[in-house]
């Protein structure tokens, strides 16, 4: 028996997502949505070691993971392949070569806190021109870019360029000059001719 006097709200479109001017959520297959967050990974060492494999691709800037080995402590703590590795006990290693990344991960004996973005996240930060910390795990998120102006975020882990809004760009963020620095970079890099050459490196943990 149908009930009279009571209207239901409009459902969504199939796939829309609820808007927020200061959250982006994503839903993975047939999962909740989720915030696009940095996770923060705490391995214990096991008998086989951590269990994932790192690497690097000269075609693209940045350390991977590229395989979790399942029930392994890597898989228990959160990591998952495809994850980009922003931090490592804490230091931000984005500007290190794969050698001394492998070297901070190495540097704690049987424990290591690695703090990872999925591709979804990596690409949504990078949008923002924001470095992900360990404060954006649980902290305030940065705001999204609106008319090229960024909206002031509550809390101290983000700070907005003071003379943006009349036009002057005099203080760049640090998230800014890295990611200025890591462009000059890439477009410096001469073509890759020799196909010989081994394109990435692995190091298994």
């Amino acid at each position: 028996m149908a009930r009279s006097g009571s209207a239901t709200p409009p459902s969504p479109a199939p796939g829309a997502l609820p808007r927020s001017p200061s959250r982006r959520l994503v839903q993975d297959v047939n999962g909740p949505l989720r915030e696009l967050r940095p996770r923060l990974c705490h391995l214990q060492k096991g008998p086989q070691g951590y269990g994932f494999n790192l690497h690097s691709d000269k075609s693209r800037p940045g350390q991977y993971i590229r395989s979790v080995d399942p029930g392994s402590p890597a898989a228990h703590s959160g990591l998952r392949a495809q994850d980009r590795l922003i931090e490592v006990n804490g230091q931000n290693v984005e500007g290190l070569r794969h050698a001394e990344v492998v070297a901070s991960i190495k540097a704690r004996e049987d424990e290591a806190r690695l703090l990872v973005v999925d591709p979804e996240t990596d690409e949504h930060f990078k949008r923002l021109r924001v470095t992900p910390t360990e404060e954006h795990v649980e902290g305030p998120l940065p705001s999204p870019v609106t008319n090229g102006t960024s909206s002031a975020q509550d809390g101290s882990t983000w700070k907005r360029d003071p003379f943006q809004e009349s036009g002057l760009h005099l203080s760049p963020t640090a998230a800014e000059a890295k990611e200025k620095v890591r462009a000059t970079r890439v477009n410096k890099r001469a073509p890759q001719m020799d196909w010989n050459r081994k394109r990435e490196i692995f190091s298994n943990f």
